[in-house]
């Protein structure tokens, strides 16, 4: 495919891919380190619950996204989400890890990880021709759907085999990984884009950038509004409501079948739809 031609696209493909497989290693090795040092599926759900909640309010990463440059936000959380697994692993080895620790970093992972799939679309139409952003925009759904199916099962085995703290340790790499390769992202006109109201000692004023903060959420709120995404909102909370459900005693329930290798079919389960 000529897209995968484009130099900078390839970086910001393969760099998606493995952030993709961190995620998704991370998901599994994180579920399952609760419910090992919680005992519980209190604490799973809690998990699940502190997760999925900063996910509730990526909408409000649209206008970060927007004004910053777009390499500096993808270097900063892979940066950000690096430090924080290798804090886990270094708190592990000291023998301090606690289900409480596990609970305060996760979702300020997931925080940081809202950031990243938003600075990635929007990087497309700056890299690739308008011809090929269809093209692009298939693999990058490949890489998004297919990857994590593939991670999510692949997981489940390595926490069977190696443990959760292993996996800990790859998604350590992956995390380092997608980070050389956005450094050595190009991307056109970033930079431009964004440094031109630093010429302006008005648009430097926190009070100046808070208003159009706040106008960019009311234009996205509006247009979304006026679309047909609208119209799948009250279903997608229905749908999500009940995953969350499912994949907070998804652990236990794995557990008590047969252990972490059901646990990453089932989470392999879900990716795909089934």
């Amino acid at each position: 495919m000529k897209v995968l031609k484009n130099y900078n696209f390839t970086l910001l493909f393969f760099g998606r891919m493995v952030t993709n497989i961190g995620d998704s290693l991370y998901t599994i090795a994180a579920m399952w380190l609760v419910y090992e040092l919680g005992g519980s599926t209190f604490y799973t759900g809690l998990a699940g619950f502190l997760t999925m909640l900063p996910r509730l309010f990526q909408f409000l990463t649209g206008p970060v996204v927007d004004k910053y440059p777009l390499k500096r936000i993808l270097v900063m959380t892979q940066v950000i989400q690096l430090i924080l697994i290798l804090t886990i692993l270094v708190i592990y080895t000291a023998g301090f890890l606690s289900v409480f620790v596990l609970l305060i970093i996760m979702p300020i992972i997931t925080a940081v990880n809202q950031f990243v799939y938003p600075a990635q679309t929007a990087s497309l139409p700056k890299i690739v021709e308008k011809e090929q952003l269809v093209q692009a925009n298939s693999l990058f759904s490949f890489a998004y759907q297919g990857i994590d199916i593939v991670s999510t099962s692949l997981g489940g085995i390595l926490i069977a085999l190696l443990g959760a703290m292993t996996l800990y340790m790859i998604d350590s790499i992956t995390f380092l990984i997608a980070l050389l390769l956005f450094l050595s992202l190009r991307i056109p006109h970033d930079a431009d884009s964004k440094s031109n109201g630093d010429k302006d000692s008005k648009a430097s004023s926190l009070k100046f950038q808070l208003k159009q903060y706040m106008n960019s959420l009311k234009e996205g709120y509006y247009f979304v509004k006026g679309s047909i995404i609208s119209k799948f909102f009250y279903g997608s909370i229905a749908a999500n409501f009940s995953f969350g459900i499912a994949l907070a005693v998804l652990p236990a329930y794995s557990n008590g079948l047969g252990g972490s290798e059901l646990y990453g079919y089932f989470l392999a389960a879900f990716s795909s739809g089934f």
